[in-house]
């Protein structure tokens, strides 16, 4: 029992000066980290902010696009209202005939 007590020590020993070597080295490791990779973070910064311009210009440009699909959509409906009635209620028998098959 006391040899396992010893052992317990001892390894509580070992942490903390391993700890304590840990905190020591840690400024100098970012330091290092620092001035090797500085580089890296302004680029990837420079990319970031590129690229979400990117997506804010695509949204706007999918979002015309929508605008003027259903703008079309909406005219050609109000022009020709019979040939969308007839496609829904078509659509809607072959749907649930399929449908009704399955059962």
């Amino acid at each position: 029992m006391a040899h396992s007590t010893e052992s317990t020590v001892k390894l509580d020993e070992a942490l903390a000066q391993l700890n304590e070597a840990v905190r020591e080295r840690r400024d100098e490791v970012n330091k290092l980290i620092a001035e090797k990779y500085g580089h890296l973070k302004a680029a990837l910064g420079d990319a970031a902010g590129a690229s979400s311009e990117w997506v804010k210009e695509q949204t706007r440009e999918v979002g015309d696009k929508a605008k003027q699909a259903a703008s079309t959509v909406d005219k050609s409906v109000h022009e020709h209202p019979w040939y969308y009635i007839g496609g829904v209620a078509v659509g809607a028998l072959v749907l649930g005939f399929l449908l009704g098959r399955q059962r």
